[in-house]
């Protein structure tokens, strides 16, 4: 039986993952973070997005 010689990709973050798959919206996403008055939002953004997270994994925990 012969095996598949295959490239094996391995990612390490989500970034590069969109980076290698979804290059547009990763260059978006790179002109948004680097405006200084749009940092602190996108920032504020991702922690609430955090929090909420974990607030629903707690929820299913209890």
């Amino acid at each position: 039986m012969k095996k598949l010689k295959a490239k094996v990709q391995e990612y390490y973050s989500v970034k590069e993952y969109e980076k290698k798959f979804y290059p547009e919206s990763y260059k978006k996403q790179l002109l948004e973070i680097s405006d200084p008055n749009t940092l602190g939002t996108t920032l504020a953004r991702e922690s609430l997005n955090k929090f909420k997270q974990l607030i629903q994994k707690q929820k299913v925990c209890i």
